[in-house]
């Protein structure tokens, strides 16, 4: 990882420690690097309306592109439309949006399964 961009993500970091730190609550890892990695584009709570991607509220188990009111490209639809999201969907998702989903509107690329792993624990203590 480049230095700019580690020093991106620590400061994503600390900021969303912060902001939970001022909102009087404990924030774990998994919330924070999901937060920083996911939160630029994505909403987490019930009923949080759509950012440029989805609300991701309840994703695991959920069928890939059913979040209603969101309009999903078409090639997410035509390779992923459908799906239930598991832990290993996700993971390879988060590893390679384009790989598993070429021309999806989303790009994003982890290739560190340790960051990959908090995420999906993220996931699963939200649903």
């Amino acid at each position: 990882m480049r230095s700019t961009t580690k020093k991106l993500v620590i400061a994503g970091l600390i900021l969303a420690g912060w902001h939970a730190m001022a909102q009087g609550k404990e924030i774990s890892l998994p919330e924070k690097l999901t937060a920083s990695h996911c939160g630029a584009c994505h909403t987490f709570k019930r009923d949080e309306p759509h950012g440029m991607g989805p609300n991701l509220y309840g994703l695991l188990d959920r069928p890939a592109g059913s979040a209603p009111g969101f309009d999903y490209s078409d090639s997410f639809l035509q390779r992923l439309g459908g799906q239930p999201w598991s832990r290993e969907l996700l993971d390879a998702w988060l590893a390679d949006t384009q790989a598993l989903a070429p021309g999806s509107a989303m790009t994003y690329f982890q290739d560190d399964p340790g960051k990959r792993e908090l995420i999906i624990q993220y996931f699963e203590a939200s649903n």
